[in-house]
């Protein structure tokens, strides 16, 4: 978007924004164009046209995307704070004036200068009225920041509350999953009989067997409960239980006493 330039339908003159309301005095013309985007517009109505298409955006196409501009932007911000405080001032000279200076796009945005922008630019020599209507615009300017300061805390306390909602499913769900496998791991080990299984397969194999073929065969039984369970940790149980089992262990091998 750029500055909005005019076109007196009367005369064809070309007119900055800010020189329309000078010559509509001496032409008479109640109707002006802009230059850009073709549109008409009576001698007040046109003050509300704020901005219009540049020409990139004009020739560019469908697939013209606008660069980001910082300038428009603020003069956004600044048209929002002039509009509420038109809305809310009730002393009609006031109004009166912000309505004036609503569509101009190079006003101060600092106070001594803005007022010194109205009492030489725009000829409004009463210099209190200038400070009220700096005092408006500032009044809505609080309030805007206050309100985006207001979405903006919401904002991030709902994000950090679904945060903490996530973190607290997410450790429920480790929860229930730690204790399911943990339920899952204990039941064959509770049901397993190491000293039962331990003694029957050496009375199957004449009450002594090497060591190594005794656990290649209790850990078969085993595995047809718990599943296939393979690892150190199920060597060790092993070595655990057959210590237990109340049978002689004399180097590799093992028999009942």
């Amino acid at each position: 978007f750029q500055m909005v330039f005019f076109s007196c339908d009367h005369c064809n003159e070309s007119l900055k924004k800010n020189q329309v309301e000078k010559h509509s005095y001496h032409c008479r013309s109640e109707s002006y164009s802009c230059i850009d985007c073709q549109q008409h517009f009576d001698r007040y109505s046109y003050a509300k046209h704020l901005k219009c298409i540049s020409e990139d955006q004009k020739y560019g196409g469908k697939n013209f995307v606008a660069k980001e501009n910082k300038g428009e932007t603020k003069q956004n911000v600044w048209v929002d704070q002039v509009d509420r405080a038109i809305e809310a001032v009730k002393d009609r000279q006031l109004k009166e004036l912000l309505e004036r200076i609503q569509g101009f796009a190079n006003i101060p945005r600092k106070e001594a200068k803005f007022i010194n922008f109205l009492v030489n630019s725009i000829k409004i020599r009463n210099r209190d009225l200038c400070s009220k209507a700096w005092a408006a615009i500032a009044e809505e300017a609080a309030k805007i920041k206050k309100e985006e300061d207001e979405i903006k805390k919401a904002a991030e306390a709902e994000k950090q509350k679904e945060a903490e909602e996530k973190k607290k499913e997410k450790q429920e769900e480790e929860k229930v999953e730690s204790q399911t496998d943990s339920a899952e791991g204990a039941k064959p080990t509770a049901e397993f009989k190491w000293k039962t299984s331990i003694k029957r397969k050496l009375k199957e194999n004449g009450g002594e067997m090497k060591v190594k073929k005794l656990r290649t065969a209790v850990l078969d039984d085993y595995r047809s409960i718990a599943g296939e369970v393979e690892g150190d940790d199920l060597l060790a149980l092993f070595e655990e239980k057959i210590q237990k089992a109340g049978i002689v262990v004399d180097g590799k091998k093992a028999s009942l006493k």
